[in-house]
């Protein structure tokens, strides 16, 4: 892997977990790695190993076709889930949004 591919990999890596709303440290707990190497991955000065890009993966809820080589996934129809929460009570949809949150951040509850 060049060095302007990992560059671009961090790059991508950043965006996520900016929209994520989470630190590098949080992310790199979340992702069970450490701070530091997560910052150098970032940056495009580290590579990682297979084990550390799917944690990654895990945790930024991307693809690894993505992470590696910036290609998006086609888009999910919603609508299946628009129509779930539709039908669902004030209570029942602040639950659903919280849960919702949770999956999106940890790909393994």
């Amino acid at each position: 892997m060049t060095k302007q591919e990992r560059v671009d990999m961090g790059h991508r890596l950043r965006q996520q977990r900016s929209r994520l709303g989470l630190t590098r440290e949080q992310f790199a707990e979340l992702a069970d790695i450490g701070a530091g190497y997560y910052g150098q991955i970032e940056v495009g000065t580290s590579q990682m190993s297979i084990d550390t890009l799917i944690k990654i993966s895990k945790a930024s809820r991307l693809s690894l076709e993505y992470i590696l080589f910036g290609r998006e996934e086609e888009p999910a129809d919603p609508a299946p889930v628009q129509a779930l929460l539709g039908r669902c009570t004030a209570r029942e949809l602040r639950l659903a949004e919280k849960v919702l949150q949770l999956f999106l951040l940890r790909g393994d509850l």
